[in-house]
């Protein structure tokens, strides 16, 4: 039975409690907002220790935003014209990067009479990281890991096809991917100069 009585006693505490903090938030008067006037924000500021700025230097300092803001216009204009006119690699489709890789294949082939090619093989099932060693032992990558990681950048790795074809010696990688992904860049046979 006591145990009711004291839990009666806190309830009734807190409840008078309550009250009182109430009616003297209430009328206290001090927790009222007042509107402050643009010269009492400044002393304010002041008296915290911040410092105002003259108004000639005001003036040049909005002559040389506005000069600043024209160039930055200008140059955010004549980038985005760039950026127009080229197109990310990853907005990319496979068959635009194989058009692109076969186009400039077929330009550096114009420009170099004495061109070899070597053969290569895929075989199904292979890995990515066994092709890219595969074609570094043949020595027509310069690193198995780089392009190992270039496949996976482009999102290509699990998208290498099957069969024998001949690769350029001195191909870029790019013109290595296209051959591996379009089976029908492939050749059996040698390509003839």
């Amino acid at each position: 039975m006591r145990l009711k009585y004291y839990i009666r006693g806190i309830g009734a505490g807190i409840l008078l409690a309550t009250i009182l903090l109430s009616i003297s938030f209430f009328f206290g008067g001090g927790y009222k907002n007042k509107e402050l006037t643009d010269e009492e924000i400044i002393q304010r500021a002041e008296k915290l220790g911040m410092v105002m700025e003259e108004k000639e230097s005001k003036e040049g300092d909005e002559e040389q935003s506005e000069e600043s803001s024209e160039n930055e216009e200008a140059e955010s204009v004549d980038e985005s014209l760039s950026e127009e006119n080229q197109k990310p690699e990853e907005e990319m489709t496979i068959d635009e990067f194989v058009d692109e890789a076969e186009a400039s294949n077929a330009a550096e082939t114009k420009e170099d009479s004495t061109v070899s090619y070597q053969a290569f093989t895929v075989k199904g099932g292979q890995s990515s990281e066994t092709i890219a060693n595969n074609l570094y032992k043949q020595g027509l990558v310069d690193s198995a890991s780089s392009f190992n990681e270039y496949l996976g950048e482009l999102g290509v790795d699990n998208r290498i096809q099957s069969g024998t074809f001949y690769v350029q010696v001195g191909s870029s990688y790019d013109d290595i991917v296209a051959l591996l992904v379009n089976k029908e860049a492939r050749t059996t046979t040698p390509p003839e100069n």
